[in-house]
């Protein structure tokens, strides 16, 4: 597409090892072929919990409340003859699970096959994706004027890199990875279902499965992370297309009639590159179960068909190739059959075509095209699954239910380490800072019952000893407060993560930057932020090292700036899904002007942030952190 071929978006996501560059290509190693939490998600099934989508099983949960706890204790502490004889104490099917998520099911394979590697934005949008959030923020879209014809290429590389990264995860490497840790949970819960059946046979208990459980919740993970994405590609390539039909309902045609104008045919070409990108969305967001062993749920085995001669579109397309490419292909053909016999339709009850520079008569032929592709998209994918609230705000809420006792407030600690700003401006930082992080929730299911107790509770550092802007201070008091009474009744961030005022973060809210650096700046890049910072915990080394020796080579002071509008929908819900850790996030803000995580971006961004070289940082008035690294 025009758009793709003029930018530097990264392509040939086909190679697990790409040999592709561009100027902001930074390969990054991806070990983990589900995300950690899916081994808590499953687990929570035997205390109630809820598939990923936010639904009900629909598999029987018959345990008794002595069996509740079975799955995380040893079997050498309750399982029967012969489930008792394993080689550690500490042996349980929870363990197994965890090890099998995290790739440590068979190490031997994994240190002698060669390593994936992927570019480190793709990576970024692969986790988020995986993690059942959405691509971007509906606040974070609209505050950078993407839904606005001017930025239509960078919109287009915001959903490219959607498309890409399901094609990447679709890649017979990484689709391997995914089905091989899939079979050896499935392995993991049939032999605690095995020694489960005998422990209820020994009490006159009718037997369960838990393969059964564990395939519903693989069934419908997938199929909701592949839902969510492609509901959320789909509706932005509508909002831009309907854009530019308005666009093309206000131009006039040629004088005679016989083409379309110039401007007729720059709107035409961009929606054409929606088209283009609807068959991308329709064909690769799909995460398909060729391989995974499913012996209750038989129903989802992939509908893999690798034959397809012959065909031209007459058939509705109700299975696909594996190859994704002739997949596309296959879909195309079937849309342009449909097309075709619409038009055939109309010709045999006399509806003659208007001029072809008629607005009205180009105008009714998008829209028939896209009544075309929703028919082909029904037989390919059908109906879109129901969906409930996205999985960080189902987490929140859990977490708020489980506690022991009654909470109702979640956010941010906060800590003011910057004492020189008179009470006028201090109360000042508070009003726009609450303006700017409290701008989220739109589009987010659930967020309405969840945001009125969404809370940032500040602590003066004056009143706890802290000496002005000592982090490290707020650090080590930080992770002794939340162990105290005071923070009873309060959810705070995952991961020890709280929230600083040092100077500069009051700065840009008292003293905004004016935005407006556009083209070479995006919009919305220079908003205001806030420092991030994470109390130290004994199990960074450990996790540091396990992750890859790389991540030690960097040196990280355990914050990161992060803008206002992206605190709680954005970094909030990654940091609770134990998504992607805060020096992650800080390689990634590394490149901004400011050093300041701002949510994903692309290609475009990234040079217009290269391409202001350091003056953006001059417009602070203490820009010290940035100068020395």
């Amino acid at each position: 597409m025009p758009w793709r071929a003029t930018t530097n978006n990264p392509e040939g996501v086909d190679m697990v090892n790409p040999n592709y560059n561009h100027p902001q290509l930074v390969l990054v190693n991806d070990d983990s072929p589900l995300p950690s939490y899916t081994a808590t998600g499953f687990s929570l099934l035997f205390i109630g919990g809820k598939l990923f989508s936010g639904k009900d099983f629909t598999q029987p949960r018959s345990f008794e409340d002595d069996e509740k706890g079975l799955f995380f204790s040893p079997y050498t502490e309750w399982a029967p003859e012969p489930y008792n004889n394993s080689q550690s104490r500490f042996d349980n099917a929870m363990f197994r699970i965890i090890s099998s998520v995290g790739g440590m099911g068979n190490l031997f394979n994994d240190f002698s096959s060669p390593g994936t590697k992927c570019d480190r934005d793709l990576h970024h949008t692969k986790t988020r994706l995986l993690n059942g959030l959405p691509p971007m923020s509906m606040t974070r879209w609209r505050q950078r004027g993407l839904d606005e014809p001017a930025n239509f290429e960078r919109a287009c590389q915001h959903l490219c890199q959607v498309v890409d990264a399901f094609e990447y995860l679709n890649l017979p490497h990484s689709h391997y990875r995914r089905l091989k840790t899939h079979n050896e949970v499935w392995e993991a819960c049939s032999n605690f279902q095995n020694a489960l059946n005998e422990y209820r046979r020994r009490r006159f208990r009718g037997p369960v499965s838990v393969t059964a459980l564990w395939e519903e919740y693989m069934v419908d993970y997938l199929q909701t992370v592949a839902a969510r994405a492609h509901s959320w590609t789909l509706a932005r390539i509508d909002e831009l297309r309907e854009v530019q039909l308005e666009r093309l309902s206000r131009t006039t045609g040629a004088t005679d009639g016989s083409l379309p104008s110039p401007e007729q045919m720059e709107i035409l070409d961009r929606i054409h590159d929606l088209t283009g990108l609807t068959n991308q969305a329709d064909t690769k967001i799909m995460l398909h179960t060729s391989g995974f062993r499913l012996q209750t749920l038989t129903s989802a085995v992939a509908r893999i068909k690798e034959d397809w001669n012959g065909y031209a579109g007459e058939q509705p397309m109700t299975s696909f190739p594996s190859d994704m490419r002739l997949r596309s292909k296959i879909y195309g053909m079937r849309c342009k059959f449909l097309s075709h016999q619409h038009i055939m339709n109309r010709l045999r009850s006399g509806t003659r075509p208007g001029e072809p520079s008629d607005p009205a008569s180009l105008g009714e032929q998008c829209r028939s095209q896209v009544s075309q592709y929703k028919q082909a998209r029904s037989e390919l994918r059908g109906p879109p699954p129901q969906l409930g609230d996205e999985p960080w705000v189902a987490q929140v809420r859990l977490m708020l239910t489980m506690a022991n006792r009654p909470v109702r407030i979640w956010g941010f600690v906060g800590y003011r380490i910057c004492y020189e700003h008179s009470d006028e401006e201090w109360k000042s930082f508070l009003d726009k800072f609450r303006k700017s992080v409290t701008v989220w929730g739109e589009g987010v299911d659930g967020a309405q019952s969840l945001k009125p107790m969404c809370k940032v509770r500040w602590l003066d550092g004056r009143e706890h000893g802290i000496p002005e802007g000592d982090v490290e201070a707020a650090k080590q008091h930080y992770k002794d407060y939340i162990k105290t009474p005071a923070c009873e009744g309060f959810v705070p961030m995952a991961e020890q993560i709280f929230l600083v005022a040092d100077k500069a973060s009051i700065e840009s809210h008292i003293n905004p930057v004016e935005d407006n650096a556009e083209p070479v700046i995006p919009r919305g890049d220079l908003g205001s932020f806030i420092l991030t910072a994470r109390a130290p915990f004994p199990e960074d080394d450990v996790r540091g090292q396990r992750r890859g020796g790389q991540d030690g080579q960097d040196e990280f002071d355990g914050t990161l700036r992060v803008l206002g509008s992206v605190l709680f929908d954005d970094f909030f819900a990654l940091q609770t899904r134990h998504a992607v850790r805060l020096q992650e996030l800080a390689r990634m803000a590394k490149v901004h002007p400011r050093q300041v995580y701002v949510g994903p971006s692309v290609p475009m961004e990234r040079e217009g942030w290269r391409d202001s070289g350091t003056w953006a940082l001059t417009v602070l008035k203490s820009f010290e952190k940035w100068r020395g690294s």
